[in-house]
């Protein structure tokens, strides 16, 4: 009887996994995800799920890749209180100064942010209370968001492709 139920439960288990699977695409093995963005023009965005959260891909053109902290003040204009690997410890936050990634979580309290590309100054804004970020999701400063956006840990892996990864480089 007690083999019964050890073969049923061990049945169970390879049946339950590839829906497990399906349900988080984003617990990888390997712990990372490819994202091409290629295919985007200045202005426009891609969003991915990843560890079960959205990323977003937002392609930069020549009118957000200019400093606008002389336009308009932020909280955290060098991201010194912001959560973000070691690379993106810059005035664009990113690898490259044409593309920006970013968690789509607003830093107030979690709402989904939205782009508007015709916005040069605020592109990235909060639906929930109205909290705007610049190109780079650095934080304005009457903002309710407290912190920039986060930016998630990941490296270029050709011109217009990255890997996000799990773990942060030391």
């Amino acid at each position: 009887m007690r083999w019964v139920q050890g073969f049923s439960i061990t049945g169970l288990g390879f049946l339950a996994y590839p829906f497990m699977k399906v349900l988080m695409p984003g617990l990888r093995e390997d712990g990372y995800l490819d994202v091409e963005f290629g295919e985007l023009r200045p202005g426009e965005f891609k969003s991915v799920p990843w560890l079960g959260r959205t990323v977003i891909v937002f392609k930069r053109g020549r009118r957000w890749l200019t400093d606008p902290s002389g336009l308009v003040e932020l909280k955290d204009p060098e991201s010194l209180n912001s959560e973000q690997p070691t690379f993106a410890q810059n005035t664009a936050r990113s690898y490259r100064d044409d593309v920006f990634i970013f968690y789509s979580n607003c830093t107030h309290l979690g709402c989904e942010v939205a782009i508007d590309p015709a916005q040069t100054e605020v592109p990235i804004q909060c639906p929930c209370h109205q909290s705007g970020f610049d190109a780079s999701g650095r934080v304005l400063r009457n903002a309710a968001a407290s912190l920039n956006l986060e930016v998630p840990n990941y490296r270029p892996v050709s011109a217009n492709a990255v890997r996000l990864e799990r773990s942060r480089p030391t």
